[in-house]
């Protein structure tokens, strides 16, 4: 697939989520594709780590929690490098296990 024109500031969307917002460019449909698909992964990302952290809080076992959550971490930095090539690569392309979520929004 061609570069799309927008496909730099698609890619920056995995980490500034609202820079297309700020530019202007919300309305191309490949760029908000991009922009769901981030907003996506970060609301994931944010709910496991606070269920993560409330089971610590309720008496967990603390160093199994702490190995899930740089695990959590590890994927998130995994899943926002493939968006980020995947949209420099001009694809639309869903992220995976949250792709299919994502693009409800």
């Amino acid at each position: 697939m061609a570069k799309h024109k927008n496909s730099t500031l698609a890619g920056f969307t995995y980490l500034v989520f609202f820079l297309p917002l700020i530019t202007g460019e919300k309305n191309d449909p490949f760029v908000k594709y991009h922009m769901k698909q981030a907003i996506g992964l970060l609301i994931t990302v944010l709910a496991v780590q606070g269920v993560i952290r409330y089971i610590a809080a309720i008496g967990g076992g603390m160093g199994l929690l702490n190995l899930m959550a740089w695990a959590l971490r590890i994927f998130a930095i995994v899943w926002v490098v493939v968006g980020f090539l995947n949209a420099q690569r001009g694809e639309e392309k869903m992220l995976p296990w949250i792709g299919k979520y994502s693009a409800r929004l």
